[in-house]
């Protein structure tokens, strides 16, 4: 049950409907939930290839992990590096999220507090949460994703009830949309599982992990992209309703739920996506840490990384040495007062390049190990497809990326860049002490 807590809240279910579904629809239409529906079949794909790798033993490293037994340990560390980046632009866009909310809350209930102070609030109770103990971390991420999914299924409900009929299902017909809108909200479908191999990071701490790691991701994938899909048919056309300026804003769905008239849901909706982030952002700060520790074990970051609390048990030094410098970078973001559209282009164009590459690497690697329960034949037929679905949607992403965002590539490149020289040569002589 904790490691599926952990892939759920680390997926962020809510965060999906609140942020991600309204960005999708602006270019996918009534086609959202095509886009989410193919995305759910890629991403089935990547876990079933994750799975192939269930009688390895468990790493801090999670599907790094997987990469090292397939092409050596230094790709594996650069997917660990990789995977760093990748959850270190997650949990930056989540937490300011978590301020622009706390401080709408704040202005909901007639109080006004500084966005900054309520952004720090957040982040750094998110952090001695995730510090103090895991267990309860994972305990806190599946209450509040069920509390804030349940609240959004409600608001979709209402619209069902209130405003469906023959045209609107006309509307989501697939064969009214184009292969354009399909392909223009794939990407941000895509964006919307990253998260579920999280399970793979918690490793040899699983009970029987054979067996629970792809149980918990098979069921992760399955219970989000079942949500999504439904989220993504429906919403839509309830947000249709919103003027321009409103399906553009922070919070479309409180939007919606005032203008449908429905007592109090405005609030709700409000409270779920505050609820709904505490889990992203304790599942990414616990996968944050356990990464940095594995690295730490291979001499590639400073070796006290690899302390453990004397009294919780948690990778303290590692979750402290990897949250605290991105606390103080998402304030320097509250600061500036980035757009929602920036903040999501920027970080989430992190998160995509750096979980691509580590799901193809994944993927390549299981076609180049031998896997015990497998045969050969299900190795190449589950590898090779998820290879070629992977990279697909790093072609597609790339092509509408390049020339607009160059930016953000350029210092991903740089980024990924350091690490692989750090890994190329610090990781021999590691070795060579290790001997």
């Amino acid at each position: 049950m904790a490691v599926t807590a952990q892939a759920i809240g680390t997926v962020g279910l809510t965060l999906t409907a609140v942020f991600n579904i309204p960005e999708a629809m602006r270019t996918a239409g009534s086609a959202t939930w095509i886009s989410y529906a193919l995305a759910l079949v890629v991403v089935l794909l990547v876990g079933e290839t994750l799975v192939l790798f269930r009688q390895l033993p468990g790493s801090p490293n999670g599907i790094a992990g997987y990469v090292s037994a397939g092409l050596g340990p230094r790709t594996g560390a650069v997917a660990s590096w990789a995977l760093l980046l990748g959850y270190g632009a997650t949990l930056l866009g989540c937490l300011v999220f978590f301020g622009f909310f706390l401080d709408q809350l704040a202005l909901h209930l007639g109080l006004q507090a500084p966005r900054l102070l309520a952004y720090l609030i957040g982040a750094l109770g998110c952090l001695e949460l995730a510090r103090r103990d895991v267990q309860l971390s994972t305990r806190t991420m599946m209450v509040t994703e069920s509390l804030s999914a349940l609240i959004i299924l409600s608001l979709t409900a209402a619209v069902v009830r209130q405003g469906w009929g023959a045209p609107d299902l006309a509307a989501i017909n697939p064969l009214n949309d184009t292969a354009a809108q399909v392909r223009s909200g794939l990407m941000v479908a895509v964006l919307s599982f990253i998260g579920f191999e999280s399970a793979a990071n918690l490793g040899s701490e699983a009970l029987q992990p054979e067996r629970a790691v792809p149980r918990s991701i098979r069921t992760a994938v399955l219970i989000a992209g079942g949500l999504f899909v439904v989220w993504g048919a429906f919403l839509p056309e309830g947000l249709a309703w919103l003027p321009a300026a409103a399906r553009q804003g922070l919070d479309p769905l409180s939007a919606l739920a005032d203008r449908m008239g429905i007592p109090g849901a405005g609030l709700w909706i409000k409270v779920g996506a505050l609820l709904c982030l505490f889990g992203p952002c304790i599942g990414v700060l616990t996968a944050l840490a356990r990464l940095l520790f594995g690295l730490a074990e291979q001499q590639l970051v400073p070796a006290p990384l690899a302390r453990v609390h004397p009294r919780f048990g948690t990778p303290s030094c590692a979750l402290l040495a990897a949250g605290l410098p991105l606390v103080a970078g998402g304030a320097l973001v509250v600061q500036r007062n980035l757009t929602i559209n920036q903040i999501f282009g920027l970080f989430g164009g992190f998160t995509v390049l750096g979980f691509l590459l580590v799901y193809g690497l994944v993927a390549l690697s299981s076609l180049r190990v031998s896997l015990p329960v497998n045969t050969r034949a299900r190795q190449l037929l589950v590898g090779g497809t998820a290879l070629a679905a992977v990279s697909a949607m790093a072609v597609a992403y790339l092509s509408g990326t390049v020339g607009q965002q160059n930016g953000m590539l350029i210092t991903f490149a740089g980024l990924l860049l350091i690490g692989v020289l750090r890994v190329w040569w610090v990781l021999p002589v590691a070795a060579d002490r290790l001997r």
